[in-house]
Parts: structure tokens; sequence; C-alpha cells
């Protein structure tokens, strides 16, 4: 009888299904342990997660230091053997001496600001430009056929070759040198938007139309966190742009800033504090990358939840 059932059942009845044999399985306790349960170990991963932000962290600072390093054993060593005259290039230790100098007295963080706010100012405005021109684009793909050879001319023109043109149009204050920034900013921006924008997939757009979701909500909620990672990219692009876009402005004519300090340096041909001057430019530009850097870890935090 019972022959004849496992043969109705499919098996012989020597050796069960594995399906039925991992059912059927059960852990007998080991001596020692009792009838309690075997506990499973879970990793939680964190130290992956702290190896993943030390290398985060840590990789970059090192390999900035190590450039800074190799930067000043050449400089020092082109110094030393004289290969090049002291007043095109000063020693390292006179730079250092004149960037204290005109850090402790104020010259260099009043004119960083100055810098730093024309920066800021063309940024925004190239900012607000280029999401509003680049969601249109992304949206309605006709324009994009319009607008390219417009923004294909912009592009061939310098802005060395319009900035003149265009302090004396606005004149020579902090609006001159905002339009200037935002030239320089709002093509790379746009790109940068329209890119993200359609990078979005379409089945997304359909699962909030599904569930009623308005225009606002649909870019808030589906279209900027997806569309994040290559905005975020943008923006990094974009204020290292404007710092280039401010200091064209304050070479062409400005009575103020780092470029100013760069250009009445080498007007009065006095190396250290054009030199002093180029070191705090580019600590103002690795502050602005950093702070995006920051931001891109903080906003992107959902991704490696």
């Amino acid at each position: 009888m019972m022959q004849q059932r496992a043969r109705h059942d499919g098996w012989t009845g020597r050796r069960p299904p594995t399906s039925a044999m991992a059912v059927a399985r059960v852990d007998l306790p080991t001596e020692g342990e009792g009838n309690h349960p075997k506990q499973t170990r879970h990793d939680n991963g964190a130290p992956a997660r702290a190896r993943k932000l030390g290398a985060r962290v840590f990789l970059p600072l090192f390999s900035l230091l190590l450039f800074t390093g190799l930067i000043y054993a050449v400089w020092e060593a082109v110094s030393r053997a004289g290969l090049v005259d002291a007043y095109i290039l000063p020693s390292p230790a006179l730079v250092a001496q004149e960037f204290w100098i005109e850090l402790t007295d104020g010259t260099l963080p009043a004119n960083a600001a100055v810098t730093l706010q024309e920066a800021l100012s063309g940024f925004a405005l190239a900012a607000v430009i280029a999401g509003a021109a680049g969601y249109v684009i992304a949206h309605v793909r006709p324009l994009e056929a319009l607008a390219a050879p417009f923004i294909a001319a912009s592009q061939a023109v310098p802005v060395v070759a319009v900035a003149p043109l265009l302090i004396l149009l606005l004149g020579g204050g902090l609006w001159s040198k905002t339009v200037i920034c935002a030239v320089v900013v709002v093509f790379p921006l746009l790109i940068t938007v329209v890119t993200g924008l359609r990078g979005v997939e379409r089945d997304y757009h359909d699962v909030a139309r599904v569930f009623g979701a308005s225009r606002l909500q649909t870019i808030t909620l589906v279209e900027l966190p997806l569309a994040a990672p290559t905005l975020l990219s943008g923006l990094k692009l974009g204020l290292t742009l404007s710092i280039i876009g401010a200091v064209v402005g304050e070479f062409v004519q400005a009575d103020s800033g780092l470029g100013f300090l760069i250009n009445s340096a080498s007007g009065n041909f006095v190396a250290a504090p054009k030199y002093a001057a180029l070191i705090a430019l580019i600590l103002l530009s690795i502050t602005l990358f950093g702070c995006v850097t920051l931001l891109e870890r903080i906003v992107l935090r959902w991704r490696d939840a």
C-alpha cells in the first residue's frame, strides 16, 4: 500500500525529491547547544562602509598633499639652481612670506571675498537660465535643433574678446562681472541639465502619472533625485568655471579682487604678490570644489543605503 502511494506521488520511496528534502531537513543541535536554536551571523557591512568612506575622504586628501609636495620640490629645486630669474619665479619661501603678510593684513581675504561674490552671483544667474532652458529643451526635442546653432555660435566667441564689450556696455561694477561669469558657465550647465533630465527613464514618468503626481511633484520627486548625480557633476564644473569668469572680468577692469591683484602685480613687475594671489585663487577653487563634493555625498547618500 505504501509502495503504491509512493508510485502515485511520483517517486519510489527510497529518495524524496529535492524540495521535499529541503522541507523535511531539520538541523539538530550539537552537543552542548541544548535546544537553543542556531543563531545566524549577520554582517551589517559597517566595516565595508567605513573602508569606503575612508577611501573617499583620505585618498583625495593624500593625492592632493602628494601633488602639492611634488610641485614644491620641483619649484624649490628650480629656484635653488637658478634656472629661472627670481623676478619671474621667486623662491617658495619668499612667496609663503608674502602670502602670510597679505593674509594677516586682510588684503587676500578682502579681495578673495570680492572674487567669490562675483563668481557665485554669475553662477546663480547661469543656473537659473540653464535650468529653465535645459528643462524645456529636454522635454521639447524640436527646440534642441532650433537652439543648437545659436549655442554653438555663442561658444565660438572667446569670453576674453566679449568681456571688454560687456564691461563697456554694463560698466565696471558687479553686474558686468556677473554677466561675464554667466556667459562662461551657462553652456556647460545647460548641457548638464539636458543630459541629466533625459537620462531619467520614461517608466518613472509613467509611474508618477499613474499615481496622479503633478508637474511640480514629478520634478521634485522623480526627475531631480534621479538626475542628481549628473547635475552635481555639472555643479562642480560650473563653480570652477565661474571663478575663471570672475578673474577674466577683473583682468579687463576692476579695482579689487584676486584677478586685480594678479594684474597689478604683473604690471608692477613684482612676482611674489602675484604668486600669493594665484595660491589664494587655487585655494578658493579647491574650497568650492570640496563643498560641492560634500554636498554630493549628502544628497546621494540614498544610493548607498
